[in-house]
């Protein structure tokens, strides 16, 4: 078979630009750390590579919004701790103010100090993140949680945000809540329950409450919101004079007889009456609607009463045992929700530590596939130089081949 020499240069020039490229490649490699310089390197693993790159750029998103959502826990959490702290000094004021040596001018200088712990109440309750968004006001962040209307008949401190709630996804498969609403931390807080005498046939009767848990128990399981003659009582003197039923008036159910002693008190579900009255006698009870206060209502009260010098004893002490079981049911609301924030934050902490674990693990597996093995390179890097310069020195001694040289 003959050889041309246009064959011969051909052949020569391919075999050097192979290895030129063979070469640059490889160069390429060890300049880069990347195997794969193009997908027609290997298609299989080029695919995998951008897998697993979509997974590593997911994890990243997702330790973001986790980072987010701890920042934004971390500051509710340090405004409710504020708040507590500022409560419970308020709740040992309240104690004291019940001191019977207490002057009327002693009362004012305490409901001076109670006044400022509203004031911070009520300005931790509206207080900022860092993004200058309303922490506690739901949806209606660029607006305060809570207003002050000094000109309102029911309460003068309300909420006006709503109950939306921010979610991060801080893994394919965890959502978490990032922030609490007003409503739920603050407003939905039950004030003392309450119940009262409506009208009597005997000669005095009174009722003050002596247990109020008790009193908490019975309404809770008793108070009837759609049916209000539910809640109504009537307490009867028997014919004999030494016992009193209770029953129901909207139902009609006998709750039961108790011993009766005229001007002795006795009692029933936390209530203690005194009554002075003759068999037949009857006196009328209601248990009282449940309201709600948040805790700079609840303060605001209790300051009005430490304010006024003519308020009764019995008035005062009413609203005494008013703001310590408002105080107390606030603070209990507030631990609960901070229960939640604490929660919140060792989950994320958690799925923090987690997704740092697989992302170490993702890129170990895209190494494996896309980055370069440096001693394998240079030893290809060695052996492709040998081979080019081999090539080189080939063509030049197979191109001077000619019938010219032998004539010479």
């Amino acid at each position: 078979m003959r050889v041309s020499t246009s064959q011969l240069f051909d052949r020569g020039i391919n075999n050097i630009l192979n290895g030129q490229g063979e070469l640059s490649d490889t160069q390429q490699r060890l300049a880069s750390g990347k195997k794969l310089l193009r997908p027609s390197d290997d298609p299989v693993g080029a695919s995998k590579v951008i897998r697993l790159t979509e997974e590593l750029d997911q994890i990243k998103q997702f330790q973001r919004n986790n980072e987010l959502l701890t920042g934004a826990l971390k500051e509710q959490e340090a405004v409710m701790r504020n708040i507590n702290e500022a409560v419970t000094l308020a709740r040992t004021k309240a104690i004291q103010a019940g001191s019977g040596a207490m002057t009327p001018e002693s009362r004012a200088a305490i409901g001076v100090e109670i006044a400022q712990i509203r004031d911070q109440v009520f300005d931790l309750m509206n207080s900022k993140n860092a993004a200058g968004e309303y922490i506690f006001a739901g949806y209606q962040s660029k607006s305060p949680a809570f207003a002050y209307d000094p000109s309102a008949t029911g309460n003068k401190y309300y909420f006006q945000g709503d109950e939306g709630t921010t979610s991060y996804q801080l893994s394919p498969s965890v959502q978490m809540q990032g922030n609490d609403s007003g409503k739920s931390v603050f407003e939905d807080v039950f004030a003392r329950l309450k119940a009262s005498v409506t009208g009597t046939t005997a000669a005095d009767a009174s009722m003050t409450i002596s247990e109020q848990n008790d009193l908490d128990r019975f309404h809770k399981q008793n108070y009837d919101a759609l049916t209000p003659a539910n809640n109504d009582f009537q307490l009867e003197v028997s014919p004999a004079g030494d016992q009193v039923t209770i029953t129901n008036v909207g139902t009609g159910a006998n709750l039961g007889t108790f011993n009766y002693t005229p001007g002795e008190p006795f009692t029933f579900n936390g209530m203690q009456f005194t009554i002075d009255g003759a068999p037949g006698d009857t006196v009328d009870f209601s248990l009282s609607p449940p309201e709600k206060k948040n805790l700079a209502q609840t303060l605001d009260d209790f300051f009005v009463a430490l304010d006024d010098p003519d308020i009764s004893q019995q008035d005062f002490l009413s609203a005494l045992d008013d703001a310590i079981i408002g105080m107390d049911n606030g603070l209990g609301a507030l631990g609960a929700a901070t229960s939640g924030v604490g929660g919140r934050l060792n989950v994320s902490a958690a799925v923090y530590s987690s997704n740092l674990d697989l992302e170490i693990s993702t890129k170990e597996a895209r190494s494996v596939v896309q980055d370069v093995d440096y001693a394998k390179a240079v030893s290809d890097l060695s052996r492709q130089e040998t081979a080019l310069q081999a090539a080189q020195a080939t063509f030049s001694r197979v191109t001077s081949l000619s019938l010219f040289d032998y004539v010479r």
